[in-house]
């Protein structure tokens, strides 16, 4: 209860170890937009770069293999399929096309998060 009513001036010498965190994760962003990616690295295929700099940028690197690597199985995509089917109704037949992708996306992230609530940290 006490943590509701901090005052944020206050100096006490506590370590906050989100506000380090978020600090290096912004450390880690700025060196990386800061970086001249060399030409062998200007390719498709982003996970080579990852690859190479995981040492240097370990939470971009991860984030990375996440977002970019492919699906070792057919399933999750099966499963979308059913959702769309699941969806599309004949009370809501007239969705449009963006709005059934947006539907499905957040139905997607939603799943992630359940299983994984930190995924995207």
């Amino acid at each position: 209860m006490e943590e509701q009513f901090a005052d944020p001036d206050d100096d006490d010498g506590a370590y906050d170890i989100n506000s380090t965190t978020n600090t290096v994760k912004n450390d880690e962003l700025e060196r990386y937009l800061r970086m001249n990616i060399e030409d062998i690295y200007k390719q498709s295929n982003p996970l080579p770069f990852w690859r190479d700099h995981q040492k240097k940028f370990p939470g971009l690197a991860l984030l990375a293999r996440r977002l970019f690597s492919i699906p070792v199985t057919s399933a999750g995509v099966e499963r979308q399929f059913s959702s769309a089917g699941f969806t599309i109704t004949q009370r809501r037949s007239s969705l449009d096309r963006d709005t059934l992708n947006d539907v499905l996306f957040v139905r997607s992230i939603q799943t992630v998060l359940d299983s994984k609530p930190d995924f995207f940290l």
